[in-house]
């Protein structure tokens, strides 16, 4: 059992609602992987999209406390939503978590990761091997009690070269018909996962 690593106390604070899930070293290994954040992004759902996902694409290294005033410069507009391009695979990804509490939004949330046949090394992962180009792994995220996902989080494992300091990795925000409403070298995303001691990845939720 690998020990988990501690996440990111700026990418904690980056995600406003985000309880503390800061856990002692002793709790880490007695406990094994930490709950897979595949992307620190707050939940695109209709009624919190503007407030919450704004900060995803910002690159500075602090999150404002309040609404910045009039006269500050605005957020960079989020992309515009687009199919993914591995949106129609989704349903052949298969499951390698159970269904358990996310360490994402509001911590309030159940979760599973599921992957496709590139990322199978995924829950075997060690500290010496790293995923395929093409690998990629999406956590499915769900209400409590509900059968249908809410939000998908994804990672996937592009070309050397793509985002080298970033293990090469695209995060991805979807809707659960799998279109991307933030994509690319997320800032928040990638400082979160600096910290994960298998190429850029935690454990699955427990």
């Amino acid at each position: 059992m690998r020990s988990r690593t501690r996440l990111s106390a700026w990418c904690a604070l980056a995600a406003a609602s985000l309880a503390s899930m800061t856990l002692s070293t002793e709790a880490r290994v007695r406990s094994g992987w930490a709950p897979l954040p595949l992307g620190c992004a707050p939940s695109p759902s209709p009624a919190h999209v503007a407030e919450t996902t704004a900060w995803i694409g910002r690159g500075s290294s602090s999150i404002p406390e309040a609404r910045a005033p009039a006269a500050a410069p605005a957020a960079p507009p989020a992309a515009a939503p687009s199919a993914w391009e591995l949106a129609g695979q989704l349903a052949s990804f298969q499951p390698v978590t159970g269904r358990a509490r996310s360490q994402h939004f509001t911590g309030e949330m159940e979760a599973e990761v599921r992957i496709n046949a590139a990322a199978a090394p995924y829950p075997q992962l060690g500290p010496d091997r790293v995923l395929p180009s093409g690998a990629a792994l999406v956590e499915f995220h769900y209400r409590a009690g509900a059968s249908e996902p809410d939000t998908l989080l994804a990672m996937v494992k592009r070309p050397a070269g793509y985002d080298p300091d970033g293990g090469n990795w695209e995060y991805l925000v979807l809707t659960p018909q799998g279109t991307s409403t933030h994509r690319g070298a997320l800032p928040l995303c990638k400082r979160c996962h600096a910290d994960a001691p298998h190429d850029h990845l935690f454990g699955g939720p427990r």
